[in-house]
């Protein structure tokens, strides 16, 4: 008798945990290159040849700090030599928070209507999740996703164009 009870709650228990698991339905994970989608927006080339110009503005700044940071590390700066350093990474600092502002003002728009676009993309094919490929990856989040199936940026892209 204690074996046919032992059975039956074997059985039950076996029921109880597998009958949830069989109804629920499968999850799907997509992924975008954000990189790929900013590069054909239409504005995204206003927004990348900003980038590069800063960052063409910045290398002439950069190259003088890093002239002049030897000198300081090594020991051998002169006191207006330490005082120009200290000038110019304060001027660095302030030019790279100015033009990341402009940067984030040129971007913010242009997020907005990406992320509208990867929502509607993904609620129209299933997924319930979508994830920037470089970051998840470089994360160390996702170490594998098959490619085929996943990949939203050509979806997401023509979505942002129209």
């Amino acid at each position: 008798m204690k074996k046919f009870l032992h059975i039956i709650l074997a059985v039950a228990a076996t029921a109880a945990f597998t009958v949830p698991l069989a109804q629920t339905k499968a999850t799907k994970i997509g992924f975008v290159t954000a990189q790929k989608v900013l590069e054909n927006h239409p504005q995204g080339k206003s927004v990348l040849d900003q980038r590069k110009k800063a960052e063409d503005e910045l290398k002439p700044l950069v190259a003088q700090i890093q002239a002049l940071q030897a000198k300081v590390q090594g020991g051998q700066a002169t006191a207006a030599e330490r005082q120009q350093y200290e000038t110019l990474v304060k001027s660095y600092q302030a030019r790279v928070k100015a033009l990341s502002d402009k940067q984030t003002a040129l971007l913010a728009p242009i997020t907005k209507e990406v992320d509208a676009a990867v929502t509607k993309v993904a609620k129209a094919q299933g997924f319930v999740l979508v994830m920037d490929r470089a970051i998840a990856s470089s994360s160390g989040l996702v170490i594998y996703a098959d490619p085929d199936g996943t990949d939203l940026t050509d979806e997401v892209i023509a979505e942002v164009k129209k």
